[in-house]
Formats: C-alpha cells, structure tokens, sequence
C-alpha cells in the first residue's frame, strides 16, 4: 500500500484518484476535528469538505510533504473557524422549529469587505480575483483569504517578515477591491446543492455567455449551510425545497419565491431486502430508518401526507435521519439506513453501486409536484429587479437547453458538482424531473402548502400572497 506522501507525489502529478485516497485515509481524523470545534453536523462536514478542497488547491506550495497531518490538521480548523464566524448567533438551522428568531444579517463592523467577500462567495469567482494578483502577492492572499491563517504564520511559511506580508496583503487588497467594485454592480449571489433539481443554476452559469451581468455561483452541500448563507444576507437567491420556503417566511424570513426551480426528481431508495418485499410501499417502508435532506422537506412531506407514514399511529411510524443528498449512499451501503428519499443523481448511483434499489419516484406518488423554488431576498429583488428578471430569463433559457442537450447538461452537471456523468444523463433522458412550466402557479403553491399542512410539516398557513410572485418571471 502507498504511504501518504507517495500518494501526494501522484496527486501533484495529476493523479486525481490519489487524491481521493488521501481523502479517504484523513477524512476520520478532519470530521472528528471538525466535529469538535462545529457542534452543527452538518456545518461540520461543510467545513471538511472544504478543508479537503483548499487542501488541494494549495497541495504545491506544500513545502515538505511530511508535514501534511499536521498542516491538513491547521486546515480544518481555519474551516471550521470559518464557518463559525459566519454561523448566525440567534438560530440552529439544525432545528427550526426549536428557535423564534431569524438573522439580521449584518456584518460585523471589524470585517474586511475583501476577507468578507472571499469568505462568503463562490470559490471560482475568489480563485479568478487571486489570478489577478502576481506570484508573490496571490500567495499571501491565498493564506490568507482561503486558509484563514494570521499574518505570523503567513510570515513562517513563506520565511518573511511580518512587515512584508502586511505590505503584499495591502497590495492584494487593493487589486481585488478594484476587481470587485466593477463586479459588484450587477452581481447575483445564488446557492445551489448537487442535485439534479439545481441543474438549471449550474446550465444558466456555464452558459452566461455575453449577459451584462454576472452570478456568482456557491455550492453547499447540506441545506443548513445554505439556509444559513440565504437568510443571513450572503446570498442574493438559493434553489430552495418549497415546504422550507414556506417555513421560513412564517418566521420572518424576507424570501420572495420568484421562480419553480423545477417538478418532480426525486426517488425513494432502498435496501435489496426492501425492495423485494411484496405489499404496499407504506408497508415497506413502515418502521424503516429513512435518511431525508432536511426536517422541512418536500420528501418528508410526501411520504406523510402522500404515503400516511407516521400520520396513523405506532404501525406507520418510520425513523428519520437528516443528512445531505451527497452524504446518503454511503449509510445505505453501510446498512446504518434502510433508504432514502432525495433528489436524484443519488439514488442512481446508489442503485449503480449496488448499495440499494429504487423502490418509487417521487413523480408516481404527486404527479407534477414543485419541490425546489428559486428563493430570492426580498431586499436584493426591491434594488435590482432588472437584473432579477434578468436572471430569470437566463434560466428559463437553461430549462429549454437542458431538454434540448441532455448529455451536455448532464456534462455541465458532473463538472460542477462532481457527480456520475452518465447518473446524471440518465435522470434527464428518462424524464424523471422537468424543468418546463416553471412560473409560480398560485394553485401548485397552494396544493404543496395543503401537503406540508396534512403532513404537519408546516405549522401553520403561509401567506402566499407576499411569498410568490408569479409576475417577477
């Protein structure tokens, strides 16, 4: 077997897959780290993911490769003291219903606008500003403004004095302010998970071609990370499940749902055992351990309202396990899950693996059905209408792209998020989800409401009235 530091020398040559060995070796050590500093699980594993892709993106300037437990080691808790400075103080995504509170927002007065944009926008649009600088300046600023490090350890790895560092720093930031003032103007933040419902963020990205504005595109992998980023004001618009739309706009949340990021999409998978059960699918799925995207989402609402779980006493009932779509396959192979139910490509690539079967569509039990909207700030939608509309129009475009170029969406797709390329085609040309007839349909809205009611997964009517708005698109 390869030691780790062979390992580092075949990722340095290229070797991707080496890479992902040494992932699979540190992953233990970084999610029990993160864990520690993150109480939240799911920021937790955010933080490590991102440690392992700024680990990287930084692997050459690695000075001796000896040392990557321990640098590895400073890596994620730069991640982790990331995503703690920009966790809001007033609410546990992890648990909506346990907090009365939303976010304001605001920054605090000591960040620097620089530090705040690369800590908080998308990882392509931070590298192509580091571009920008020369070689001296970029790797200062990459210590940094992508690992967190102060201005003394940036002063020992690059054997400078402190003075010199703070000079490029200064210099750095001057370039970057300039880049990011022009850019600025007519930006458009939005947040994305990798999932096939989002392929139109991904298609409307790629393909912005000559449009006189710019989106800055930021992938989550977790739906608390991304709510977090939507609410506290680092996003402008998010593809959003429509029953947590809802929910958070109950709560204060000044959300506009401008767009239906799609219908249909989603897939129960699960275990072999199950799967070749006989007997209705409420029965098989009764008493199962079941991992679900989020405590509001359109799978939990489904499976109560549409399937009865849990809606008809002790013989129902079903265990749920909130996770991120990308982190279920691995439980199921595991056997710590009986399935899952979220969007697609994840349940192909399960069943490809031979970690489970699909047992249903999302599309046989609500035929139709919304279940990720564009949610848009009401503030950012009040000052750039034009450029929202914009926007809208620019992935209205992407849905006919997408039906028109399965294969070259499905490549956009595995680029962005790294999922299985043909998984991905394979959800197009089948037609498991549509990306047609996405104006807000005030009836669609209402019946989605009327399921998270019966399923008790809204606590209360959302006023649909200030929520959607059909006459954005």
């Amino acid at each position: 077997m390869d030691n780790y530091q062979d390992l580092l020398r075949r990722t340095l040559g290229g070797d991707t897959r080496a890479f992902d060995e040494v992932v699979r070796r540190f992953t233990g050590m970084a999610r029990a780290l993160a864990r520690q500093r993150v109480r939240d699980p799911g920021l937790a594993e955010d933080a490590v993911q991102e440690a392992f892709l700024a680990a990287y993106q930084n692997l050459p300037g690695l000075r001796s490769l000896d040392a990557f437990p321990a640098w590895l080691r400073a890596v994620v808790l730069a991640c982790c003291a990331q995503t703690l400075r920009d966790a809001p103080r007033t609410i546990s995504f992890s648990c909506l219903p346990d907090s009365d509170d939303l976010p304001g927002g605001e920054l605090a007065p000591e960040f620097d606008p620089v530090e705040h944009y690369a800590r908080n926008q998308t990882r392509d649009m931070v590298l192509s500003l580091l571009a920008s600088l020369n070689g001296a300046n970029r790797e200062a600023a990459v210590q940094r403004y992508l690992l967190g490090l102060s201005h003394a350890e940036i002063a020992a790895n690059l054997d400078l004095p402190v003075g010199t560092v703070k000079r490029r720093l200064h210099e750095a930031r001057a370039r970057m302010s300039r880049s990011l003032g022009r850019r600025s103007r007519d930006l458009i933040r939005v947040g994305y998970l990798p999932i096939s419902d989002h392929l139109l963020a991904m298609v409307a990205h790629q393909r912005q071609g000559n449009a006189p504005f710019s989106v800055a595109l930021r992938k989550f992998l977790t739906w608390t990370g991304l709510v977090k980023a939507l609410v506290n004001g680092t996003l402008d618009a998010a593809m959003l499940m429509a029953p947590l739309a809802m929910t958070l706009h109950n709560r204060g949340a000044p959300l506009l749902w401008v767009l239906d990021g799609h219908h249909e999409g989603s897939a129960i998978t699960v275990q072999s055992r199950l799967a070749d059960r006989s007997g209705s699918a409420s029965r098989t799925l009764a008493g199962a351990i079941l991992g679900l995207p989020h405590t509001f989402s359109t799978h939990g609402v489904i499976l109560r309202a549409v399937l009865g779980l849990g809606q008809a006493g002790e013989a129902s009932r079903f265990e749920p396990r909130y996770l991120g779509p990308p982190f279920m396959p691995g439980p199921l192979r595991r056997r710590e899950l009986d399935g899952f139910f979220c969007a697609e490509p994840w349940s192909l690539m399960a069943e490809a693996a031979g970690a489970g079967k699909v047992l249903l569509r999302s599309r046989d039990l609500a035929p139709g059905h919304v279940c990720c909207v564009l949610a848009a700030s009401r503030s950012f939608a009040a000052a750039k209408p034009g450029l929202l509309h914009d926007y809208l129009r620019l992935l209205t475009a992407a849905g006919d792209y997408v039906h028109a170029r399965p294969q070259e969406s499905a490549a956009i797709q595995a680029s962005y998020t790294g999922v299985d390329p043909a998984a991905a085609e394979a959800v197009l040309t089948r037609g498991h989800v549509s990306f047609r007839n996405l104006v807000p349909d005030r009836a669609r809205a209402a019946e989605t409401m009327r399921l998270a009611l019966t399923a008790g997964v809204l606590d209360r009517p959302c006023n649909l009235d200030s929520l959607v708005l059909p006459q954005v698109a």
